[in-house]
């Protein structure tokens, strides 16, 4: 596995957080993989909460408090 630069890890924050901002205003965002619209759960959706890819090629689980 090769190793990634701080920058390489702070624009994949970047990209998650736009990904999660953009789906939680209902906007329709395709997944970064494979290109299927992903799924946002909210926190009262009974499922945890977080976006989802329809094929699991991506994912980000959202905690509350």
């Amino acid at each position: 596995m090769k190793k990634r630069s701080h920058e390489e890890i702070l624009g994949e924050i970047v990209v998650i957080q736009t990904i999660r901002e953009k789906l939680m205003k209902g906007e329709t965002v395709k997944c970064p993989k494979c290109g299927e619209y992903l799924n946002f759960l909210g926190k009262n959706s009974g499922k945890h909460p977080g976006v989802f890819c329809p094929n699991g090629d991506f994912e980000i689980l959202i905690h509350y408090e």
